[in-house]
């Protein structure tokens, strides 16, 4: 049992030692800020679309109406699958279109649309970042992280 105590304590030691480091606290500090920071800054900076922008500086909203909507269902370990499909019908110019959704929120009675040249060819203003942005933004606090951690000289 002493022998089990004692390696148990040398590890301790070790991992005090090599591990947690003050430069390593530091680093790992400022990834977590700087994680924060991302998040409360693409929370309040959402994408915005030019397409969107384009269709209502052409006058081309249309709000749809939902006429029906379904789910996935239920699987057999009773967990909900959480994709919601529906579909929303808009008229332009006298002329019937629709819309399909699919989404993982349960689909709201009323949606604006937008479109540009084609009403058959509608969209929704919910944007996304950029496939390379978001790479940016996961790996930029990791590599500020890594910096002040050599910086600081942890080796």
């Amino acid at each position: 049992m002493g022998d089990v105590i004692s390696e148990f304590a040398a590890l301790m030691e070790e991992f005090g030692t090599t591990v947690l480091q003050l430069n390593a606290v530091i680093g790992i500090a400022v990834m977590i800020v700087i994680f924060v920071l991302e998040v409360r800054w693409t929370r309040s900076h959402p994408p915005h679309s030019r397409r969107m922008e384009r269709a209502s500086a052409l006058g081309h909203v249309v709000t749809a109406r939902r006429i029906k909507y379904w789910d996935d269902g239920i699987t057999p370990d009773e967990k909900t699958t959480s994709w919601y499909h529906a579909t929303y019908a808009y008229e332009v110019s006298g002329k019937q279109y629709r819309y399909k959704y699919l989404e993982r929120a349960v689909p709201p009675i009323q949606i604006k649309l937008y479109y540009l040249d084609n009403p058959g060819r509608a969209f929704r203003g919910k944007e996304k970042r950029s496939a390379l942005s978001q790479i940016f933004l996961l790996l930029f606090p990791i590599a500020a992280g890594v910096a002040v951690m050599l910086l600081l000289g942890v080796r």
